[in-house]
């Protein structure tokens, strides 16, 4: 029987030589079986020959082919002790090229992967320069997975870029750790200053003490904003409890303060009656505030104070008539020391002169406010701002302003119609 790459001595099947591998011994045939050992052996080798199709077909059809390499180097390292029958020789011819290629390609992504783990481990610097740990903790997972789904590198600097990794990340878990430590004390620290304020404002409602407790209370309260995060679940907790502590504190001093006010307010009537006679007082003083004593309106002033309440709700004209005269009085104060600054001799001067003196003084002042309000008029045009608290500054500036315009103008007439009578 002719045997394909192979031969029979001595009763026994042989795979013969080809290249610079020797003829492998398959197996002793007895008469009668020396086909069907041929037709296993060929079996083998057309099996090994599959299978080196197969992975060809991979490499050229797939695009990570450095992984087929050492396939194609198991079947190369097995021809020469395999039990078969067939062209071994051409196997070898085309696992030749088909190495030569991957390992070009190993070496090119080799050198690929080497400039992406320097530039890995760059931006791990840049992480473990990060204060922010969680932040940081995120990142570090990111980069972990990139540095893993990233091939090996160039053997000669492997072993280098896996030790300045593997430094780095175990460097930033210890730091981590130590701070998760940290973390653990510091929110203790907070959550005991949570609990003293609270116990703190627990003890004034113990004590029934609603009345020299308030500014201290406010300071617990400013305190509790500044006292810093704790987890949310324990924070929620402590928070409820805070809220209900508070709440409960000023419910009770709410009902001592509406108590004592019934006791000490006056009644209205009587209250809006003084009121009443000391704005007829402060009319008084007023046309006569041209040098008039200091002390007569700050006596006048403490007599508002202690007169008693009266509701600005109820009655906002009184409360406004007073805030109106007393601005009268202040603006006609100032003028007429302004004029004795500015007039050598003013106090011998007689009434005539002295108004004189102050016509003008009051002309130069109007004029200075009625530029001022001119200005601040345009300057209002001129902004695009239609609500908000820095509005209404403004509108109340503007208000006020112009008081001071129409305030000026009448000591300007009443200082000229008495100069006209005398």
């Amino acid at each position: 029987m002719e045997i394909p790459f192979g031969h029979v001595e001595n009763n026994t099947l042989f795979r013969s030589a080809f290249g610079q591998v020797a003829a492998l011994q398959l197996k002793e045939v007895k008469e009668g079986e020396l086909e069907a050992a041929v037709a296993y052996f060929t079996a083998r080798f057309d099996k090994l020959k599959l299978k080196l199709e197969e992975i060809e077909e991979k490499i050229n059809s797939q695009s990570n082919k450095g992984s087929f390499l050492s396939s194609l180097q198991n079947i190369e390292d097995s021809i020469p002790k395999h039990d078969g029958l067939g062209d071994y020789q051409t196997l070898l011819d085309r696992i030749g090229p088909l190495k030569s290629l991957l390992e070009d390609y190993v070496q090119k992504n080799r050198a690929k992967n080497t400039e992406i783990k320097q530039a890995l481990l760059l931006e791990l610097d840049a992480i473990l320069a990060n204060n922010d740990q969680e932040e940081a903790f995120e990142q570090i997972k990111d980069l972990k997975s990139r540095w893993l789904k990233t091939g090996s590198a160039d053997q000669s600097v492997r072993a280098e870029l896996e030790e300045k990794f593997k430094s780095g990340v175990d460097g930033f878990f210890e730091k981590r750790n130590a701070f998760t430590e940290d973390k653990k004390m510091l929110v203790k620290a907070r959550l005991d200053e949570y609990q003293g304020i609270i116990a703190e404002i627990k003890s004034f409602i113990e004590k029934k003490d609603y009345q020299s407790s308030v500014d201290r209370v406010k300071e617990l309260q400013k305190q509790w904003k500044d006292v810093g995060r704790i987890p949310e679940n324990e924070f929620k907790t402590v928070n409820d409890t805070y809220w209900k502590v508070t709440q409960d504190y000023f419910d009770k001093q709410k009902k001592r303060r509406s108590s004592e006010r019934k006791l000490k307010v006056k009644d209205e009537k009587q209250s809006l009656k003084a009121k009443q006679e000391i704005l007829n007082e402060l009319k008084s003083l007023v046309q006569n505030a041209f040098g008039s004593e200091v002390k007569a309106f700050d006596a006048l002033k403490t007599k508002w104070k202690n007169s008693g309440h009266v509701s600005k709700k109820a009655h906002p004209e009184v409360h406004e008539s007073f805030m109106q005269l007393s601005r009268e009085w202040q603006e006609r104060q100032f003028v007429w020391n302004l004029t004795h600054k500015k007039n050598k001799g003013f106090a011998k001067k007689d009434e005539k002169s002295q108004l004189k003196d102050l016509t003008r003084v009051i002309r130069d002042l109007l004029h200075r406010d009625e530029t001022e309000l001119k200005s601040f008029n345009e300057n209002m045009g001129n902004m695009h701002i239609n609500k908000g608290s820095f509005v209404d500054m403004l509108n109340d500036k503007l208000k006020t302003q112009k008081e001071k315009v129409a305030l000026k103008k009448n000591l300007l007439k009443e200082c000229q119609d008495k100069i006209k009578q005398l």
